[in-house]
């Protein structure tokens, strides 16, 4: 494990933070791209079809499509390697990096874990504004590329399993009304092992915990 990146000023130091982690059943490849979609909502339970993942032409954006306003994203080709990234535009093609997440760990050679944590207030316009908000849709996706345009293809993951149609959809909301863990034993195991042959796409485990400071 790698060593912690701090900011400087500490981001919220009242409010909401989310810690995320993601495990991998191999390493985490450095021509990956590897992601959370984050949609935070003032329902409790939002009707809308939270983040979802892209993975067919016409390809959009390339990695994420439904209702989502933000997202983390490791990459070796950014610094730092961990980004949370803002949607200027409802279509989902046009977004900017907002900064490095309020905590997060390198990974190392071989490592096959990603964590890192978001103040909410990182993800609202301000901390008023986070206070109002009650959940949080999210969903995880791995991408050996990023396409664009129509026509290519890619290997991918994200949570459900991806051999079954009625599964590639499967964003998960959680409350943000009160601390909480949320992980892939509490949704009865929806991120199934070896449900990708890339073993370095493939998700088999994940944890979001909810700390209300």
């Amino acid at each position: 494990m790698g060593c912690a990146k701090l900011p400087e000023t500490p981001v919220g130091a009242a409010g909401t933070r989310l810690a995320f982690t993601i495990t991998l059943a191999r390493e985490v490849n450095e021509n990956y791209v590897y992601m959370v979609a984050l949609r935070p909502s003032t329902d409790p339970n939002p009707p809308e079809q939270g983040p979802i993942p892209v993975i067919a032409p016409p390809w959009g954006n390339g990695f994420v499509a439904g209702t989502v306003t933000h997202f983390v994203s490791w990459a070796n080709i950014q610094s730092p390697r961990y980004l949370l990234y803002r949607f200027r535009d409802a279509a989902l093609i046009d977004y900017f990096a907002l900064g490095a997440p309020v905590n997060y760990v390198d990974v190392l050679p071989g490592g096959k874990v990603l964590r890192f944590e978001i103040d909410l207030t990182q993800i609202a316009p301000s901390a008023a504004v986070a206070e109002t908000y009650q959940s949080l849709q999210f969903n995880i996706l791995t991408n050996d590329r990023i396409p664009q345009g129509g026509a290519g293809t890619k290997n991918w993951d994200a949570l459900g399993d991806g051999r079954l149609p009625s599964e590639i959809n499967t964003p998960i909301t959680i409350s943000l009304r009160t601390s909480g863990t949320y992980d892939n034993a509490r949704y009865f195991d929806l991120e199934p092992n070896g449900d990708v042959a890339d073993p370095d796409l493939d998700i088999v485990d994940w944890k979001v915990e909810v700390r209300r400071l």
